[in-house]
């Protein structure tokens, strides 16, 4: 399969590129910065001596449609990262209109060169998971509908960078309803750790139930998110548009769930009680419709000192 990856000269899009590789598959990458001159350049040399290609550079503004399409044309999936990442150094106006943007123009491209499977680059904050986190206000932890959250939670977002992910994920709704053939997944990434996140943690175990308690104490591994958005593209049994969240099975504090939910979300209805360290967001949909399950977790005796 030939898969067209915006954002592939980022972080994530190194990851997922590997991926790709590691299942077969060849890929395009659409970014504005080219692989060997963005901050992870030295990453992103040292992971590519494994390819078995150096994946086809296209430089792309993925706010201009006419780049879009002609950058997806001769692929048969695309996976749309390239986004601004959060509302740090950008006005709230540009990360609205360059994240909805891209959004509209992935899956336009898509509905008219008739590629069915689409991943979208969500992300938790989707929901307002991480609360208010804008310049002009202080962050402010706010209660969820209910716990564990899963894929039919409606959304608490306030500022740009959240609103435009739910606003995203909604365009990819409404291009799945009239194109009733495409499989468009809204990948809800988690806050991406590599292994030496993972071994920082399990030397220092959090305590603190209201420490990270604005993502509801959840995370995921990078390596995670790039298997899923690849198992998104390669599974053929569903089609319509589907909210994944993607976090490890665990939180990251060293705290039962329960007691820190007691204790920093005590008034939120509980729709099932949440054994040991379990987290409080539910992959369950991402298990049942792309197979995909977290493979990572801090507690794990290879990240152990």
């Amino acid at each position: 399969m030939q898969v067209l990856v915006t954002g592939g000269s980022g972080y994530v899009g190194h990851y997922l590129i590997d991926e790709l590789y590691r299942r077969g598959h060849g890929v395009v990458n659409a970014d504005a910065v080219r692989p060997d001159g963005g901050p992870k350049a030295r990453d992103y040399a040292a992971m590519r001596q494994s390819w078995p290609a150096i994946p086809t550079f296209l430089e792309v503004d993925v706010t201009n449609y006419g780049q879009v399409i002609s950058a997806m044309d001769g692929c048969d999936a695309v996976i749309a990262l390239a986004a601004r990442p959060s509302n740090a150094n950008y006005t709230e106006e540009d990360v609205f209109v360059t994240n909805v943007a891209s959004m509209w123009n992935v899956c336009r491209a898509a509905e008219q060169l008739k590629i069915r499977p689409v991943v979208l680059g969500s992300s938790y904050n989707a929901v307002g998971a991480m609360g208010t986190a804008a310049r002009w206000a202080p962050r402010e932890v706010k209660p969820p509908e209910y716990f564990p959250l899963d894929q039919h939670v409606y959304t608490r977002s306030e500022e740009a960078y959240s609103i435009a992910k739910w606003v995203g994920e909604e365009v990819g709704q409404g291009f799945a309803r009239r194109n009733p053939w495409m499989s468009i997944a809204s990948m809800r990434f988690n806050g991406m750790w590599t292994d030496e996140k993972f071994r920082a943690l399990a030397a220092n175990p959090i305590v603190d139930v209201w420490e990270r308690c604005q993502g509801f104490w959840t995370y995921l591994h990078i390596k995670d998110a790039a298997v899923a958005c690849v198992l998104s593209i390669e599974s053929e049994g569903w089609t319509g548009h589907h909210r994944f969240f993607l976090n490890a099975a665990d939180t990251m504090i060293d705290v039962p769930t329960m007691d820190a939910i007691a204790h920093v979300y005590p008034d939120v209805p509980l729709r099932e009680k949440l054994a040991g360290f379990r987290a409080p967001i539910s992959t369950a949909n991402a298990s049942e419709l792309i197979g995909w399950s977290p493979a990572y977790s801090w507690r794990d005796e290879q990240f152990k000192p």
